[in-house]
């Protein structure tokens, strides 16, 4: 195996609790620099050649010589291009060693895998070559950066956990060490799941959206044009990933972060469970495919965790995706992505078996303890005054009233957004209505719909008598169907009398619950498009004149929330 995951270093860490976590690794991925470069170098004699000239000549690191004059690597340590270079001698790296690995190289090569991927040049080659000079004195207590990018640990008498038995050989193009053996490869998280038995689903997951994108600024142009296009004769490709850059940059040796990475049967399991979430309409583009991204999203999202912003600091842990998205939510909003207590029994992290990576820490569960409310299956709040979901207004003075609660009034804090709508009707006798666009509702699950309504003293306290009269509504709704086409909009039926009528509490902040455990026949989560996935019509009823006295026909909308259904929490 080229790769194996060093776990000695951490026997102390393993020990301890989950909050433990930073310490070590920071501490391994920051070694100061002590080096006192007044001390006298133990150097050997210098060579006039270059570094491939000095492999070439000694007979004690002839199969490490073999590995790197197969991979091509033999030019460029005979160039101009300065390096150090920690050969392992042949007494614990074989010929039969040497021999696998030149075989590996060749046999991804001939499958298409580009050099800079190849295991063999990546963890190989690239793990005992760094750039520039490096040396070394008797004080030298310092880390330095690999070809491949991983940090390496450098005294006088070790790199890594290798020996070293000859140092400070001075080329013309560098420096060579000699070590006792060669020194074993630390895999980051992203590399790991490739290593792991029972993380294939993780690694194909995240694998599957790496893209390489020229750069033609890091390219040598070739000065011709031919039909039309510039011929370079040495092209770069830099390496993406979306999934990296959306969920963490887990593959970076500079950072240190941490993931809950469910194990192939539990993969499996969440997939089967959550494809009912995001069953799209058959009209939607790239049905299957989107409902596939969107299932294997809602198992990542909120499992990494960003160690250097947040170390897990007063028993929480923040993920990377609560940091960018939820962190300014208020106290009376609910939070995702966000885990109180992870390491208790029950929490997040609870039973996972801890693996320690070059940069940062696998928690492998195979026992799920991250519930989907706590992640993507999320309530939905919509402000009655947002003209980004105000589908359309009849019988009512258009532009809406948009009315603003001062901080001097007692109810400034009690409207969200201290802002609401109002709905004036548009002659005497009439009725008004708002009807709302509804987004990024899931499929599969019953929602419970709230209209908040608020009073016309939340801005006005000297409000006019009938301006404080309750208000009878009705809801209709309509949604998108399966064959894409939105249905006819539906009553409601007010779950606490089974009639058409709500009536409001009139001077109050006043949660109208206006349906309970409804589903969507359809997903609209993750939706742009100009056409509403669902409509709730808010109107006033109808009202007699001898009822006149008695209801207000003004609309006074604060928001609407849709919330995953009371019954479906878990305790």
């Amino acid at each position: 195996m080229i790769t194996k995951i060093n776990n000695e270093r951490w026997v102390k860490w393993l020990t301890a609790g989950v909050f433990s976590y930073l310490l070590p690794l920071t501490s391994y991925l920051f070694v100061s620099c002590n080096d006192n470069w007044n001390e006298h170098f133990e150097v050997q004699q210098a060579n006039e050649g270059t570094l491939w000239l000095s492999l070439c000549q000694d007979a004690e690191v002839s199969n490490f010589k073999r590995v790197v004059e197969s991979c091509g690597y033999d030019a460029r340590l005979n160039g101009s291009q300065v390096f150090t270079v920690f050969a392992p001698s042949n007494t614990q790296f074989s010929t039969t060693d040497a021999d696998a690995l030149i075989a590996r190289y060749q046999e991804q090569k001939q499958s298409g895998v580009r050099d800079e991927d190849n295991e063999v040049i990546k963890q190989f080659l690239q793990n005992h070559i760094a750039l520039f000079n490096q040396s070394v004195s008797s004080l030298t207590n310092d880390t330095i950066t690999m070809m491949n990018g991983k940090y390496m640990l450098l005294t006088d008498k070790k790199f890594g956990e290798s020996d070293i038995i000859g140092k400070n050989h001075f080329c013309e193009n560098g420096v060579l060490f000699k070590l006792s053996r060669p020194q074993e490869y630390d895999a980051n998280i992203l590399e790991y799941f490739r290593k792991a038995d029972d993380l294939d689903s993780l690694a194909r997951f995240f694998y599957s959206y790496d893209i390489y994108q020229f750069n033609p600024n890091a390219s040598v142009a070739g000065g011709e044009v031919q039909n039309g296009k510039i011929v370079y004769l040495d092209s770069v490709f830099n390496l993406t990933n979306s999934m990296i850059n959306e969920f963490g940059y887990i593959n970076r040796e500079d950072s240190c972060y941490m993931i809950v990475a469910p194990t192939d049967d539990v993969w499996r399991s969440l997939y089967h469970d959550y494809q009912k979430y995001f069953n799209y309409s058959d009209q939607t583009a790239r049905r299957d495919s989107l409902r596939d991204i969107m299932t294997r999203k809602a198992i990542v999202n909120g499992t990494i965790f960003n160690l250097n912003q947040n170390p897990l600091r007063n028993d929480t842990a923040w993920s990377v995706t609560y940091q960018k998205n939820y962190r300014n939510v208020t106290n009376n909003e609910p939070r995702y992505y966000f885990y109180p207590h992870p390491d208790a029994d029950g929490g997040a992290f609870s039973g996972a078996e801890k693996v320690t990576c070059s940069n940062g820490v696998v928690l492998k569960q195979a026992h799920w303890m991250i519930d989907e409310h706590q992640t993507f299956l999320q309530q939905i709040k919509i402000e009655g005054e947002s003209s980004r979901y105000i589908d359309s207004v009849m019988y009512a003075h258009e532009p809406l009233g948009m009315r603003q609660v001062l901080s001097t009034n007692p109810f400034y804090g009690k409207v969200s957004g201290n802002y609401f709508a109002e709905a004036q009707p548009i002659a005497a006798g009439s009725t008004t209505t708002i009807r709302y666009s509804l987004p990024n509702f899931l499929s599969g699950t019953g929602y419970d719909i709230y209209v908040v309504c608020a009073p016309a003293i939340a801005y006005n306290e000297q409000a006019l008598p009938e301006d404080t009269l309750p208000c009878r509504l009705n809801f209709r709704i309509a949604y998108m169907q399966q064959d894409g086409t939105l249905s006819k909009e539906v009553a409601l039926k007010n779950p606490l009398n089974n009639t058409n009528n709500y009536i409001t509490r009139p001077n109050v902040m006043d949660t109208v619950l206006v349906a309970s455990n409804y589903q969507f026949e359809t997903c609209a989560f993750g939706i742009q498009n100009d056409r509403p996935m669902a409509t709730l019509r808010v109107a006033s009823s109808y009202i007699s004149n001898r009822e006149s006295s008695l209801y207000t026909r003004v609309l006074r909308i604060d928001c609407i929330i849709i919330k995953p259904h009371e019954e479906k929490l878990k305790n």
